[in-house]
Order: C-alpha cells, then structure tokens, then sequence
C-alpha cells in the first residue's frame, strides 16, 4: 500500500461495527467507524482495496466491499450491483479544475498499442478522475458560439452545416470521451471509440429502423423497446475481439455507440426542424404576393419553428439518453461475458458472441432499466416537470452506469489480487 497521510483519527466507540485497518506489515490501526472509513476514503487516506478487519473477526475484506454492504439501496436491489459508497463526487471531477500541460493531454490519448497499454499491476483499481472531456466541452462550445454568431453576422448560408455539425456531435462526442476515460485499463486506443461511434451509430440506426418497420403499431413509447436492443446489437457486432468480459471495455464501446446514435438522431430532427422553417417561410413569400394577411399567418407560424431550440435542447439532454442506456445494456452484457467466464461456462479467449448472455437473469436486471427510462422518456408521464423530468431519469441512469463502472474497477482489483507481479 502506498505511503499515506496520518491516519489518527478518532473512533466513535459508541456505534457498531468498528474495523481496523490492516497495514502492509500486518499491523493494525484503529478501531474506526464506518462513517470515519468513509471520510478516509473519500480523503484519499485509504485506497478503496485497504483490507479492514471487524473488531472480534479474524476475517479481512478490501474497505470498499465493507462500505458498499452497508450502503445497500433499492438500485442495488434491483440491479444486484454494489453500490457507491466509496464514490466521491468531488475527487471524481477534482482533476478537471486542475491545470494539465498539452503532455498530459497527449498521454490520454496514446494508448492502446503494446508499448502504450500499461501492465495489469501498473493499473490502478481507484475510482478515476477524468478531465479531458471538459477541455473538449469547452472547445466545442467555443466553436458553437463561433458558427452561430458568425451565420447570424453575415447571414451566409455555407456557415449552417458548420454550426449543424458542431451542435449536433459536441456533447455526444464529450461524453464519449468521458467514458475513454474511465477505461482506467488503456488497452483500447481512442481511434476504436471513434469507429464505435460512427459506424456503430450507423448500424443501430439501421437496425432500430428495420425493427420500426416490421412492428405492428407505432408509438412513441415503443422506441425504448426497440432502440436499446438495436444500439446493444450494434455494440456487440462492432466489439470483434473486444468481447472479453472486461466491463469497463463494454461501458467504453456503448458509450460511443450511444453517442453515434444520439448524434445522427439529433442531426434528423434539427435537419427536419430547418426544412419546415425554410418550406413555411417561401410559403408565406409567395402567399403574400397574393393575400398579404394570409402569407403574415403563415410566416407567424414560421417564426415560431426554431431549428436552433431544437438542437440546443437535445444537446442539453444528450447527456442523460441514448449514450448513458448504451453504456449500461452493453456494461450488463460485458458483465455477463465476465460471469460466464468466471463460472467457467466461458473460455477467457473465447471472443465469439455469447447470445445466451442475452437471457441470463444478471443481464437482463440491469438491461430492461435504460428500456424502462427510455420508454418514460418517450411518454407524458412526467411531461408536468418539464424539461426536468430528463434530468430526473438521467440521475437514475447515471446512479446504474457508475456502479457498472465500479463492478470494472473491483474486476481490475480481483484480477491484480490473483496474480503476483514483480516490486
């Protein structure tokens, strides 16, 4: 274990359990609570596979597990999945206000070659601190504002794709890159997540298509059914030899996949939006030449069609739809190829495509939860909330997504727990 801060701190003896800590030499300090364990942790006193040992038990356990089974809540229930006791929200983003040098930029993002993907032991099993998809977010915001003020200074049309692109791919593209990020493993270069998004964005698209064409009735609610198994088909066919039970890998190529779609689907509508604008707007030019209080209607009810509305507010949803679910189904689906080859039902170099993973009680706990939100998404249900009622399921998307990416950083811990590596 690393050289860490004092750890002196005083136990509440009045509340049960206490733990000690077991230190490297095989002493022990404490007794502490939970909720001190907890501070330390989150302080960065401790890391999150320090064995602790209840007061009177002779049996050790990593400190995270022992929060975790305290911390049990009704997503854990339903999803079978640990919870986030151990997670910081202010370590976890703690690096995007720091300030990283263009050589830290470059080192995110050289990875994936055998000279570039550090040694399982070099991996740390922590909770990450991911900060570059900031720096793009803010790029490309730049860029946004750029585009639009300059289509609404000169008025040129040339300047409108521009502005479409950017609008419609920079958030999904950040968040991409947040998921890279949590790949903490580095052994799948940037370039794949790229190909993830593009072509496994395409390949759902078509596939949620063919399925929209052969069912009987469509509604809106029926998207979430249909949509989510398509993009997780998309994700597995992509993935090749990345299917190999590695969570975090499945949590990565969702998340581009998702962001792939969301894009393509957000560009539809704003290309869709801008084609009634322009239609309604020469309708109400050529109508006025005939019956001018008619063509004045007809263009009151153009400027009531903003294409821009509408790529703002699917930009500012992207972050909790269709590249959050992506993540979780094909973290599920990874998560299940991990069981398998744990129980030893699957080979560890098996890469083939496990279709009866698909029916497991595991995958589908957690898999039917993006299908549910997405259906919500699609309905009235909450249409009383308003714009708010996205945040509101993209809180609970978000809450399975980061236990998925905790289930991968406790496999990196087991994995390193099974080997012996060199000092």
């Amino acid at each position: 274990m690393r050289k860490k801060k004092s750890l002196h701190m005083s136990a509440d003896r009045h509340k049960e359990p206490v733990y000690y800590l077991i230190l490297p030499q095989g002493e022990t300090e404490g007794p502490y609570s939970l909720k001190e364990l907890r501070e330390m942790l989150q302080r960065d006193l401790i890391a999150a596979d320090t064995n602790v040992r209840e007061e009177g038990s002779r049996e050790e356990h990593p400190v995270d597990d022992v929060l975790n089974k305290a911390d049990t809540n009704t997503i854990d229930d339903i999803t079978g999945l640990k919870g986030l006791a151990t997670f910081s929200f202010w370590h976890f983003f703690s690096d995007v206000f720091r300030h990283h040098g263009k050589e830290e930029v470059l080192e995110v993002f050289c990875c994936g070659t055998p000279a570039t993907t550090p040694p399982l032991h070099a991996v740390s099993s922590t909770w990450p601190s991911p900060w570059i998809f900031a720096r793009m977010l803010l790029s490309c915001l730049v860029l946004y504002f750029g585009f639009n003020w300059a289509s609404n200074t000169f008025q040129n049309a040339n300047l409108i794709p521009g502005l479409m692109f950017v609008g419609n791919f920079a958030i999904p593209m950040c968040v991409a890159v947040f998921f890279f990020e949590l790949n903490v493993r580095r052994e799948i270069p940037f370039l794949e997540q790229i190909r993830a998004m593009f072509y496994g964005g395409l390949i759902s698209l078509i596939l949620a298509m063919f399925l929209l064409e052969i069912s009987p009735e469509v509604r809106p609610w029926i998207a979430g059914p249909i949509e989510e198994p398509a993009k997780l088909l998309a994700v597995i066919l992509i993935a090749g030899s990345r299917r190999n039970g590695r969570i975090l890998t499945g949590l990565m190529l969702g998340a581009g996949v998702g962001a792939g779609f969301a894009a393509f689907e957000s560009s539809g509508y704003t290309f869709t939006e801008l084609v009634r604008f322009i239609t309604s707007s020469t309708a109400a030019e050529v109508v006025s030449t005939i019956n001018p209080a008619q063509g004045h209607a007809i263009a009151q009810k153009a400027l009531a069609i903003n294409p821009d509305a509408v790529m703002q507010i699917r930009a500012l949803i992207t972050p909790f739809g269709h590249i959050v679910w992506t993540a979780i189904t094909a973290g599920a689906y990874w998560l299940a190829l991990h069981q398998r080859i744990a129980e030893g039902r699957r080979d560890i170099s098996d890469t083939s495509i496990c279709w009866s993973a698909l029916l497991s009680p595991g995958f589908l706990r957690i898999a039917l939860i993006p299908v549910g939100l997405h259906l919500v998404w699609n309905t009235q249900w909450l249409a009383g909330f308003g714009l708010l009622r996205f945040l509101l399921l993209g809180i609970i998307a978000w809450a399975v997504a980061l236990r998925l990416v905790q289930a991968g950083l406790r496999q990196i811990r087991d994995e390193k727990s099974m080997r012996s590596f060199p000092l």
